[in-house]
């Protein structure tokens, strides 16, 4: 099968849906990962198995990364997180390691607050992500 064709077999398939059930139904909420290491390549891949959760990005400082893609979510600067979370109505910024926030300035930080977008904590090692974020944004 060639890739063309397999492309538009998957594009059909994420369109399909079960009879009865809305649109709404399926929406996830998307989330913003910050970092770009193999912890944050295997958060990646959790969320796109994710029912409630999509990754709407990434987030990296390092120029040669940005607008790559990793797992299908685009990469983008640190200075357009707070854009992204208010346009797309992001419900948080996970991290995995304690430092990856440092790429945060003062300014970014202050803009996700006032938006109302965490920063929530997953450890590499989690399996239960969809859980975690749901305990850590209703708390």
């Amino acid at each position: 099968m060639s890739r063309h064709l397999g492309d538009r077999v998957v594009q059909a398939l994420r369109r399909w849906r079960w009879p009865g059930r809305s649109r709404q139904a399926e929406q996830r909420l998307p989330v913003i990962v910050c970092g770009l290491d193999y912890a944050h390549y295997r958060l990646l891949t959790r969320l796109a198995r994710s029912r409630r959760y999509a990754a709407l990005a990434a987030v990296d400082d390092y120029p040669w990364h940005h607008g790559t893609q990793v797992e299908g979510v685009r990469v983008y600067y640190p200075s357009e997180v707070p854009s992204l979370a208010r346009r797309h109505g992001a419900v948080a910024v996970v991290y995995c390691h304690d430092d990856d926030l440092a790429v945060f300035d003062a300014q970014t930080r202050e803009a996700l607050d006032q938006a109302g977008v965490p920063c929530v904590h997953v450890s590499p090692g989690d399996e239960d992500v969809e859980d975690i974020l749901a305990r850590q944004l209703a708390s």
